[in-house]
């Protein structure tokens, strides 16, 4: 009888943590109204609701869903918008839904009215959001948790439900308030929520913020056709963020329809922002402020007619500015500027010596022919203050930063009041045509002007003209794993030897001396043994010597 009473005792243990709510099944949502930290408990509920890998609250993956999710079946007692958080009072990271008016159980994913994972700043990354509802039609509400997959996360706490009533009047998208172009007009975000859609995958909305939170909204009618800057620079009290959304949209917006935006404005103290967007006579634009990670404040902002600087006349890659490697002794140099300057960021590439790579950039571009040489000074000096860049070295406009295993000092910061003085190398064997970046990340640092010297390093005839009679060598594959094809291309016959050595000048390598004859020569070496790193290929004749570089991996 004592161990029967033990394990009766054990399973009395036991079975609540085992046991599911009673509302687990959306069949038996519990029905309620208007609650103030209602109890819940998800801990060991099933997960019935439907996938939703489109949704606008998506996890890690294509199997989006609420994991471990329980059910509520609302009925508003009021016509307006509800209030629905969690926002730090549950123990664990949640995600809710609402579903139409009218769903069956299960809903299906086409029948999902809103959805939220994250709100703003909430603690445990909890949830929250507002949806519009109609007094004595009933939602279907599912509270869960986050998970990339099953299990998912689950806990307990508490929410609420009542009618939400804004803070500011321009709090959602529906009630966007008429503006002309002004300057200081009055900036309130305090006590906003943010109703506007997410921006992934946009320079505007990166450092692990893709959206403008606690939002307010402005319509805007032009009298004219043109250019308009939407300012906060300077004149808020908070990190803002600023979205324009195409002409004559409905709310609420989508992301494809953004037209313009800015997080940090270039010159703009504490993260405030500026903007510049086209415009068309009568058309309606809908202008969205709000603040980084939840931020709020106040303020004023400015909408003028203003047209944005022109940007300098090598702001893309395909206008580079043409430029000459300077002889060593050389005391002139180029100017240039990166204010004005802007960025693609459909095909931008961070520059490989940045590491934090978010943000928003202005670039300038040049090109030239190393002329042989393996080594290039790199004078840069900043003349602007405050100033700050990133440069860069590119194989050509396309391929994007040349491959730091061949060319592995290629990348540099330069900021104002620091003469940069570095050098770019080793660059392989050969005359060679490049392309240099100049790049200012205007999130953090003001675009400036400046001045560079891009000077050859030691005797570029030594190893960089091919011999006589040779008019092409090359090693292929580049980078090389196992076998390697020498190919040289000669007008006359010519004796020759191929040696590898590594770049502190070991030799690895060396083949007999070979007859080679006019036309394509090609001759294979196998390089397994040769341990991962960088090398120099030296072909040696009775005509002459030249290197190469290459990459073993």
């Amino acid at each position: 009888m004592r161990i029967a009473l033990l394990f009766v005792l054990a399973a009395g243990f036991v079975l609540p943590a085992l046991s599911q709510p009673a509302n687990d099944q959306c069949a038996n949502a519990t029905p309620i109204g208007e609650v103030t930290d209602m109890a819940f408990s998800t801990v060991g509920a099933d997960t019935d609701g439907p996938f939703h890998p489109n949704s606008p609250c998506p996890g890690n993956s294509d199997l989006d869903s609420i994991y471990n999710d329980i059910w509520y079946l609302y009925t508003p007692t009021f016509s307006g918008n509800a209030f629905w958080t969690l926002c730090g009072t549950a123990d664990f990271d949640t995600k809710i839904a609402v579903y139409l008016p009218g769903a069956p159980c299960p809903p299906a994913d086409g029948d999902l009215f809103v959805c939220n994972e994250d709100a703003g700043s909430c603690a445990l990354s909890t949830s929250e959001l507002i949806f519009s509802v109609n007094k004595g039609q009933s939602y279907l509400l599912r509270l869960g948790g986050f998970g990339d997959t099953s299990p998912g996360q689950e806990g307990t706490g508490t929410f609420s439900i009542s009618e939400f009533v804004p803070a500011v009047a321009n709090d959602f998208c529906s009630d966007a308030i008429p503006i002309s172009v002004g300057e200081d007009q009055e900036v309130n975000t305090l006590g906003a929520t943010t109703d506007g859609p997410p921006h992934p995958n946009n320079p505007c909305f990166q450092f692990n913020d893709n959206s403008v939170l606690n939002d307010v909204w402005y319509s805007f009618t032009p009298d004219f056709t043109g250019s308009v800057e939407w300012s906060t620079c300077n004149s808020v009290s908070f990190d803002t963020r600023l979205a324009v959304y195409n002409a004559n949209v409905p709310c609420p917006v989508s992301d494809a329809d953004l037209l313009a935006c800015n997080d940090d404005g270039s010159g703009c103290s504490s993260f405030s922002s500026l903007v510049f967007f086209e415009v068309e006579e009568g058309n309606t634009y809908l202008l969205r402020l709000g603040g980084y990670q939840g931020e709020t404040g106040t303020g004023t902002m400015d909408l003028t007619n203003t047209s944005p600087p022109d940007p300098p006349a090598n702001n893309v890659c395909a206008n580079a500015e043409l430029i000459e490697v300077q002889d060593p002794d050389a005391t002139d140099g180029y100017e240039g500027t990166t204010i004005g300057a802007t960025f693609d960021f459909t095909s931008f590439e961070y520059p490989t010596c940045l590491s934090n790579q978010a943000g928003e950039f202005a670039e300038v571009w040049y090109r030239f022919n190393s002329e042989g040489y393996q080594q290039l000074e790199l004078t840069f000096g900043l003349t602007t203050p405050g100033s700050a860049v990133f440069i860069d070295l590119w194989n050509d406009c396309g391929s994007g930063p040349v491959d730091t295993n061949i060319v592995a000092s290629s990348c540099f910061f330069a900021s104002d009041g620091d003469l940069l003085v570095d050098t770019i190398g080793t660059l392989p064997g050969g005359a060679a045509d490049y392309v240099i970046r100049v790049v200012t990340r205007v999130t953090f640092n003001l675009p400036g002007d400046y001045f560079f010297q891009l000077k050859g390093v030691g005797d570029p005839s030594a190893v960089n003209v091919l011999p006589e009679a040779f008019d092409a060598l090359q090693i292929n594959p580049n980078p090389v794993s196992g076998l390697a094809y020498i190919q040289a291309d000669l007008s006359a016959a010519a004796t020759t030897r191929y040696q590898i050595y590594d770049v502190t000048g070991k030799l690895h390598l060396s083949t007999e001396a070979m007859q080679l004859r006019p036309g394509s020569n090609t001759h294979p070496l196998d390089l397994t043994d040769l341990q991962s790193g960088v090398y120099l290929l030296r072909m040696t004749s009775d005509a002459g010597h030249y290197t190469l570089r290459f990459v073993k991996q």
